[in-house]
């Protein structure tokens, strides 16, 4: 029962506040404590040195963390029940791997391609309230030209579906660049398990960690991150497989073959499990300065010549590595998975896909006429602006707090509607797709 559970608990729950960290970012980014973006050690020192600059407060300001997390999630979530397959019932794994492989594309654009229409259509009938770059729009304007909005979206939906040469095209939704990083990884684990499906299991570990390892030091973090989460997947199938065996065994063999290493009342599991999860804590919660602060400066000791000093690779790939790590402890200890497994947690994790895709839109519509109520009636004037309005710390605070918690309740709401009448029929329309190409 517990290995049935697993995915729909702890996993979950960690991907719920994942998308949490990043709807909540989202909503401050743009001028708003922009220094907690940054590390404590940040010039210059009057704008920083402050406590929400400090571990553990900066997960809180972590998005570009959040990432590489869901990339290890969904490389471990995607792979441990093939696995799981591969072993109770060889004969049906290739085909449920390809009815896995048929259902993932269209699992994940589905979705994509009703937010983006949804998107589009608002910003032809002007109902945004938020302004754009040109790089978004492409010269397109509300209420005109109705052919090249459409054209737009396809062509957005295309360059989005390019898992091969990355496009960069933000659309109206910039945080959907995910996508693309998510269907490549899920190709490449498809193609590794069926690979070294038939491998002998200590080779096949060693295999991916080779391949994870070669990937690392190429800087290819996206990649990295859902061989590493397989890894983990196949490290829990060998948990599994030791628990199985065990428990098969008369009593007195498992007590010499299988000793408890819990030496004096110390649980050196427990230890691990804890230590890996802190150390990666740690390294999630790198900032964004653009250099490694103190700290952190010893992984430099441990940069490949292939990342030539880029930031975007020197940061997603120890966020990575804390993203492992993190996954790694909370999967060895129940301790930590138990907050995961309450309520809220499990209904964040429940539409914490659907929280990803639309955030963004809500905020385009209504985050800027929100604060610009609160304003008013703290102050009776109309909103000056970020950087004006922040001179003023009383109903500055009021308005960007009061207009969080808002915001905060939309967002849900949104995002709930979206999991019942669009995600969930996806999920479904995936699936009769899938039976049909296979009839």
């Amino acid at each position: 029962m517990r290995t049935t559970m697993e995915r729909t608990t702890w996993i979950d729950g960690l991907r719920g506040i994942a998308a949490a960290i990043v709807a909540t970012d989202h909503y401050f980014m743009g001028g708003v404590l922009d220094s907690a973006f940054l590390s404590y050690w940040a010039d210059p020192p009057e704008e920083n040195r402050r406590l929400i600059q400090l571990p553990p407060i900066r997960l809180l300001f972590a998005a570009h963390a959040m990432v590489p997390l869901f990339l290890v999630i969904s490389g471990y979530a995607i792979s441990i029940n093939l696995l799981k397959l591969r072993k109770s019932n060889p004969a049906d794994f290739v085909r449920r791997l390809s009815s896995a492989v048929t259902r993932r594309i269209f699992r994940i654009y589905l979705p994509v391609f009703v937010i983006t229409v949804i998107s589009q259509l608002l910003y032809f009938c002007n109902i945004y309230n938020w302004t754009f770059g040109d790089d978004a729009l492409w010269g397109r304007k509300p209420w005109t030209a109705p052919w090249l909005h459409i054209t737009f979206v396809f062509r957005y939906m295309i360059d989005n579906m390019n898992i091969i040469n990355f496009q960069g095209n933000p659309g109206l939704n910039g945080q959907l660049w995910t996508m693309p990083l998510e269907f490549r990884g899920s190709c490449i684990v498809y193609i590794t398990v069926l690979g070294l499906a038939f491998w002998r299991p200590q080779l096949r570990r060693i295999a991916i960690a080779l391949l994870a390892s070669y990937w690392f030091y190429f800087g290819q973090w996206d990649i990295f991150a859902f061989l590493t989460g397989l890894y983990l997947a196949e490290m829990r199938m060998i948990s599994l497989s030791q628990t199985d065996d065990s428990a098969n065994l008369p009593f007195h063999i498992r007590k010499s073959w299988a000793p408890d290493f819990n030496f004096k009342g110390i649980d050196f599991a427990m230890i691990r499990a804890i230590v890996c999860f802190t150390s990666g804590f740690w390294l999630v919660c790198l900032s964004d300065d653009g250099f490694l602060p103190p700290g952190y400066k010893f992984l430099e000791t441990f940069e490949s010549s292939r990342w030539e000093g880029d930031w975007a690779i020197l940061s997603k790939i120890w966020k990575t590595v804390g993203s492992l790590l993190v996954v790694y402890g909370i999967s060895q200890s129940p301790t930590l998975q138990k907050p995961l497994d309450s309520r809220p947690i499990q209904y964040l994790g429940k539409i914490s896909f659907s929280l990803y895709l639309v955030h963004q839109t809500v905020y385009h519509l209504v985050r800027d006429p929100v604060l610009g109520i609160l304003w008013y009636v703290a102050t009776g004037e109309s909103y000056p602006g970020t950087m004006e309005a922040s001179t003023h710390t009383g109903p500055f605070a009021f308005s960007w707090l009061v207009g969080f918690a808002i915001m905060t309740v939309i967002n849900l709401y949104v995002a709930h509607f979206y999991t019942k009448f669009v995600d969930e029929r996806c999920v479904q329309i995936a699936k009769k797709i899938d039976a049909w190409v296979t009839r």
